[in-house]
């Protein structure tokens, strides 16, 4: 057996674990560097390979995405963008980490710092996007609302925190009021040391704020990519302002005029959570939603199961003559689907809404002629096989987690997903002790990263 290293005390070993760790993201910067010299000089000629993807994929198994990867962040995170070496600011983040942070602008990036986990770093990626889809028309013809017209963009960015998260302004109240200096703001907003919020401001669009103890606050406009720099002073001033009653609810409720919200009626903060993000989401303004067909022609299956033939014919014909008589309630669906049963009775064949061809096993007459399946080409591409576009639609669901995902197999399944999923994932770390594969860490990430609902990882880069 090798004789063990002895090191003098916590902080020795501290420091190699730390130099393991950062020599594995090191690994990562180095092979993209090398993917490169393979692409930019002839070290390749002679070796029978055309490009440096394929020497990676014939060599390493590396895919041409992963070789992009790789690329990518050595051309973002290596010192000059064409080197060897991680740059000193990156140190500690992670492979992971540095793959998604690929797809955050600069302005982001550069707030970001290692204590952030891939989670919350994936959170504000979606915060980003959520914005993009926004246009500059929409944000002018949201209008600003009156009472944040006159207050600057620092304050109105915690105006509209304080009133989405109103357990979060009692907090800063009462230490407001008790206390005196902005180290004890600091530990209501940025208790762990790092903090984003993300919040919407109306007529302007979504705002970030970067907090950290140890230097000022960052604001950033994410729609012009705009920053503006703020001291804990200034946050401290406007807090002060907003908390001159000595009853937290009672100034809430005159600070944005509305009565302040009961705890059950508080959005998601309630349940209780090992460790509070780092990151908080703004809150999603209530848009009325759309209402489908589908949706609108639930109700309308009863009336359309009738039991006799001759008899429905008769009841139909007696409800199209009452059909003036209907309340705004009923919806005008289920009439074009009682005028039509009459035609079906006499077997013509004709074309059925989506909605109806869903119903045809229930309400299908024996011997009754059906368009889709007797006369398909009589029928336009979109018609036919209805009940095979719905499968195709069941069977690909939004993408989730990998744990979800091994969840929803069965056990053979799930072995053979794993064992390619780990092959894969361990050709991705080269130069890495299996000693990581005893980590929580790794075992977290692995089972938290996104896959499509055939267990296929989503690419953070194509």
């Amino acid at each position: 057996m090798d004789e063990l290293i002895n090191y003098n005390g916590y902080e020795e070993f501290k420091q190699a674990v730390n130099r393991v760790l950062n020599r594995t993201v090191e690994d990562f910067v180095l092979t993209g560097y090398l993917l490169k010299q393979a692409r930019d000089t002839d070290i390749l000629q002679g070796s029978g390979y055309a490009d440096e993807k394929e020497f990676a994929w014939s060599e390493y198994k590396l895919d041409a995405s992963q070789v992009s990867r790789y690329i990518k962040i050595n051309d973002k995170f290596s010192e000059g963008g064409y080197s060897p070496k991680l740059q000193d600011q990156y140190q500690g983040f992670g492979y992971a980490k540095l793959a998604l942070m690929l797809t955050l602008p600069e302005e982001v990036v550069e707030e970001l710092t290692p204590a952030y986990s891939k989670t919350e770093i994936q959170a504000v990626k979606e915060e980003i996007e959520e914005e993009e889809k926004i246009t500059d028309i929409e944000v002018i013809l949201e209008g600003q609302k009156e009472e944040q017209k006159d207050l600057g963009n620092l304050e109105k960015a915690l105006h509209q925190i304080f009133h989405d998260e109103p357990e979060l302004y009692k907090t800063m109240h009462e230490t407001v009021r008790t206390t005196c200096g902005t180290k004890y703001l600091q530990e209501v907003l940025a208790p762990d040391g790092d903090k984003i919020y993300s919040t919407r401001i109306q007529g302007i669009g979504r705002i970030m704020l970067y907090m950290h103890e140890s230097k000022d606050i960052t604001l950033h406009m994410v729609r012009s990519g705009d920053k503006e720099f703020y001291s804990w002073d200034d946050a401290l001033s406007y807090c002060t302002m907003i908390t001159n009653d000595e009853d937290a609810e009672k100034t809430w409720e005159e600070v944005y005029g509305e009565e302040f919200p009961k705890k059950e009626e508080i959005a998601p903060v309630q349940p209780k959570k090992r460790k509070e993000s780092k990151v908080v989401k703004a809150k999603k303004s209530e848009r009325k939603p759309k209402k489908t067909e589908r949706s609108e022609t639930k109700p309308a299956e009863p009336q359309t199961k009738q039991p006799d033939p001759p008899t429905k014919s008769e009841e139909i014909h007696t409800k199209d003559e009452e059909k003036p008589t209907e309340t705004p309630d009923t919806t005008t669906v289920p009439a074009e689907a009682e005028e039509k049963e009459p035609e079906k009775t006499e077997e013509t064949p004709e074309v059925k809404p989506e909605f109806q061809q869903e119903n045809t096993d229930e309400t299908q007459i024996p011997g009754q002629t059906e368009l889709v399946k007797d006369f398909p080409q009589y029928c336009p591409p979109d018609m036919n096989a209805p009940e095979q576009q719905d499968q195709s639609e069941e069977v690909k669901p939004a993408y989730d987690t990998r744990r979800l995902y091994i969840a929803s197999v069965d056990a053979d399944t799930a072995a053979e997903y794993m064992g390619k999923a780990m092959e894969k994932a361990i050709r991705n770390m080269p130069g890495v002790s299996f000693g990581v594969l005893t980590k929580e860490s790794f075992w977290k990430e692995f089972f938290e990263t996104e896959v499509d609902g055939e267990g296929n990882e989503i690419e953070c880069v194509n």
